[in-house]
């Protein structure tokens, strides 16, 4: 089994080359990705084999951000929460290529944003890690990982991560 690095979207990583099976997920890391990273509007990580050299191929990714949500009754959100929108991470976006399905690339990628979310949050305050799922079938994937939905027929899911403070 390879090795492999989780890195910073770069020029050095082939985002012609990725095929996960959604034109939209694919649609962003060609096009989109690295002018939101160049902004400051969202960051993306790439999952790539330590071996493979530039213009490596991407094997998954992912996007986080940070937004405002009135999650006061979102379920595991700390008890006590104002009405006000409290920060949260977003998982805006997570692919696995094709090519690496099924072999646990997803769960990696999801437990590396976490892990970066975690980290934001303790040091910026916040209350978890929040996705928007991209349809209903892939919803069990993120409650298999403790994301509950904020409502019964919402995409929406949330992660409490609690403080290190």
């Amino acid at each position: 089994m390879s090795e492999f690095d989780l890195e910073l979207l770069s020029d050095r990583h082939d985002r012609t080359g990725f095929r996960c099976g959604s034109a939209s997920l694919e649609d962003y890391l060609r096009e989109t990705a690295r002018g939101h990273l160049t902004k400051g509007v969202s960051v993306t990580r790439v999952l790539v084999d330590r071996l493979s050299r530039p213009p490596k191929p991407i094997l998954g990714y992912f996007t986080l951000t940070t937004v405002l949500a009135a999650a006061k009754d979102w379920p595991g959100a700390a008890k006590g929460l104002p009405r006000m929108p409290v920060p949260v991470v977003l998982l805006g976006r997570l692919a696995v290529a094709q090519s690496a399905q099924g072999q646990g690339c997803g769960a990696l990628l999801l437990a590396a944003a976490r892990e970066i979310a975690g980290v934001s949050l303790t040091g910026t305050g916040g209350i978890g890690l929040a996705v928007d799922a991209a349809e209903e079938r892939v919803v069990g994937f993120y409650e298999k990982y403790g994301f509950k939905r904020v409502e019964d027929d919402s995409l929406r899911l949330f992660l409490p991560i609690p403080s290190l403070r």
